[in-house]
């Protein structure tokens, strides 16, 4: 678990067997995308805060769905792992919605994975496999992924 009680992302057990999944619930939909990449730093490092603020990356995304915007966004941090070497979390998050689709605005710092950081585990990507990003009442938000590993 991560943040205050209101604002969490929890590791779910028997969903699946051999990956992982991640249920997050947080008062703004930038707060649900932070806390599903703070999970999956949590699942690549085996401590996750010592990761450095070393480099900075801006990306840009947009889909015409929350939940597959949230997989794409989640996505693009292991594609840049995977081809940079570079470990990253969001410092800003902007969502807005234009045009019938979403934009997500991402400003993200982190560090290389060669500068000593313990792995734990190396995960594939992001499924579409019980993927949920919804507003649940007037305050919260929820979302549900599931990590191949």
């Amino acid at each position: 678990m991560s943040g205050d009680s209101t604002e969490y992302f929890e590791f779910v057990e028997d969903i699946t067997l051999a990956d992982i999944a991640v249920h997050c619930r947080a008062k703004t939909i930038e707060k649900i995308f932070a806390l599903n990449a703070e999970a999956l730093l949590h699942v690549c490092l085996e401590d996750p805060s010592k990761l450095t603020k070393a480099v900075k990356h801006q990306f840009l995304l947009q889909h015409n769905y929350l939940d597959l915007l949230l997989v794409k966004f989640l996505n693009e941090i292991l594609f840049i792992k995977d081809v940079k070497g570079l470990l990253l979390l969001p410092e800003t998050i902007q969502i807005t919605y234009t045009d019938g689709a979403f934009v997500c605005e991402v400003d993200c710092s982190g560090d290389y994975i060669t500068n000593g950081y313990d792995i734990n585990v190396d995960p594939k990507a992001v499924t579409m496999h019980k993927v949920k990003c919804e507003k649940i009442n007037d305050v919260e938000w929820e979302s549900f992924i599931v990590i191949d590993v």
